[in-house]
């Protein structure tokens, strides 16, 4: 997806859901990829990474190298909300249990409400 398209619906879309899923209304900065944000090179086997909440700067960081939709879009922005309301010291104390993404509480609660992107979904 181009670059302005991305803006467009992060810019009609992201309203909405950070109204309906968090209190801290974190900003939101687009990067080609966590590479080019963090200024580093490139790891030869970079995971798809669509998005990242930072607790410590209250930012939703999108990655537009792997969008390749609005639902794609959506889904990010929903997701990463969901972390702005997680207590950060919790997560990562799952992490330090042995939980994995898969198995991590606060993951498995994003995903889920991943599931509602279509309300937000922009009408044509």
């Amino acid at each position: 997806m181009k670059q302005e398209e991305i803006v467009n619906i992060v810019n009609k879309v992201y309203p909405l859901i950070s109204k309906d899923y968090t209190n801290t209304n974190p900003k939101v900065e687009l990067h080609e990829n966590i590479y080019e944000r963090l200024d580093s090179i490139s790891a030869m086997d970079e995971e798809d990474s669509y998005a990242e909440y930072d607790w410590s700067n209250n930012t939703i960081y999108i990655y537009t190298d792997h969008l390749n939709s609005e639902e794609d879009i959506i889904r990010s922005l929903i997701h990463e909300c969901v972390h702005s309301t997680q207590l950060h010291e919790i997560y990562e104390a799952y992490y330090e249990c042995d939980l994995d993404y898969e198995t991590h509480p606060h993951e498995i609660e994003a995903e889920h409400e991943e599931e509602k992107w279509l309300k937000y979904k922009i009408k044509e």
